[in-house]
């Protein structure tokens, strides 16, 4: 039996980069964009001709708490990945993860496969038991949900949350050692100020003007530091809290990435991996016959707060009153020429998603190697931090020595 076709009044440009407008027919929004890409149109924008909007990718609103932390919930997300790409049914993977385990991701595997049953989307019962609230991730789901090519948004989800997470590994690995240096040369010049450099001021105190001023000086931050050092450690300790509990609320990394935007190398590098995040999705909902108006909003929607997403959304105006997407992203900075060049030819070539997904894999490569220039400069940098602070540390601790064994005799 033929499905009923519905009329939809859609924008698009043509090969020249023209705008058009217009009505097309089709079974749904799917069909109707085949039937406009066959003219040799690409669309930007299509609504149903009554004046109602076809169902795009949008995320849920509606909060979850769920038990997985971010590793959890990327593992789980890969084998369904791996399971959807063999044909199964997403009911029936979820049921094959959750069998016979009783660790988070198999309890949160078998309550999704109860909120399939329930008739809940794939994307609503990821986010209820699972705790899946990444906006990316719940976008291409939800286009999925629509184009009905869940295989591959399901791998390109779980591709783009591995990349997440190797790329924090790789941040964390790369800070380690310095970290741990720093704070035992902290502890270590605090020690030293606090019990052995008070036990050396009585010799000098009522000679302090004959002390170098470096002397003078060590011996001014060991009375602070002697006096004030209760209160230190419970900031220290509140401090620690804090930030312990800011990880446990998610919280933490809105906190480095503001601290981070004060950087400028640190902030050019956040804004690289934001922008080539968003076009990864881009170029995936594309491919699944999203309307290039529909998928900025989805993008824009899923950007975090800052400069990328007021940026995005002056991208999203501009195509939909009228220009081109090449041009609009020139205008924001934030995508170098060559990027720009790319996305171009696919507007010409008709194959917009595929350039922009090929976009998005040489920004990865570039971002890659941006990030290892990075802890290159970075681990070294600190470390020659540490030793100056410790070299100076002991010249002048040593030099009131000297000073007062001098002044003594």
């Amino acid at each position: 039996m033929e499905q009923a076709q519905k009329t939809f009044s859609y924008t698009a440009r043509d090969a020249a980069g023209t705008r058009q407008s217009g009505h097309v027919r089709g079974t749904d929004q799917r069909d109707a964009m085949r039937v406009l890409r066959e003219q040799g149109l690409f669309p930007i924008r299509m609504d149903i001709a009554d004046g109602s909007t076809q169902p795009a990718a949008t995320s849920r609103t509606r909060a979850a708490t769920g038990p997985l932390n971010a590793r959890q919930t990327t593992d789980m997300l890969v084998r369904l990945a791996k399971l959807s790409g063999r044909q199964i049914q997403s009911e029936r993977a979820l049921a094959i993860i959750g069998d016979g385990g009783n660790d988070a991701i198999s309890r949160a595997a078998r309550q999704a496969r109860d909120r399939l049953r329930e008739g809940a989307p794939l994307s609503q019962a990821l986010q209820d038991t699972a705790g899946l609230n990444d906006p990316v991730t719940l976008s291409l789901i939800n286009a999925a949900e629509v184009s009905g090519d869940m295989s591959s948004a399901l791998s390109t989800a779980a591709d783009i949350m591995q990349n997440r997470l190797a790329t924090r590994r790789r941040i964390l690995t790369g800070l380690l050692y310095p970290g741990i240096l720093l704070i035992v040369a902290l502890l270590s010049v605090g020690l030293i100020m606090v019990a052995i450099i008070p036990q050396f001021r009585p010799l000098v105190a009522d000679r302090m003007e004959l002390v170098p001023a470096m002397g003078r000086m060590v011996f001014a931050v060991s009375g602070a530091l002697s006096a004030l050092w209760p209160v230190i450690a419970l900031t220290v300790i509140g401090l620690g809290l804090m930030t312990y509990i800011a990880a446990r609320r998610g919280l933490l990394g809105a906190m480095l990435m503001r601290f981070g935007n004060r950087i400028p190398l640190i902030r050019n590098l956040v804004l690289r991996n934001q922008m080539m995040l968003l076009l990864h999705v881009l170029g995936a909902l594309l491919s699944r016959e999203i309307t290039l108006s529909g998928a900025l909003r989805v993008v824009t929607g899923s950007a975090p707060a800052g400069l990328v997403k007021t940026r995005m959304q002056d991208v999203t105006q501009q195509v939909e009153s009228g220009t081109s997407l090449s041009l609009a992203l020139r205008a924001t900075g934030l995508l170098p020429r060559e990027s720009i060049e790319m996305i171009r030819i696919g507007e010409e070539a008709g194959d917009l998603g595929g350039m922009i997904s090929r976009t998005s894999a040489d920004m990865r490569e570039s971002a890659d190697r941006d990030l290892e220039r990075f802890l290159l400069l970075f681990q070294p940098a600190l470390i020659v931090g540490v030793g100056l602070m410790i070299g100076v540390s002991l010249y002048a601790l040593f030099s009131a020595i000297v000073s007062v064994n001098a002044i003594s005799f």
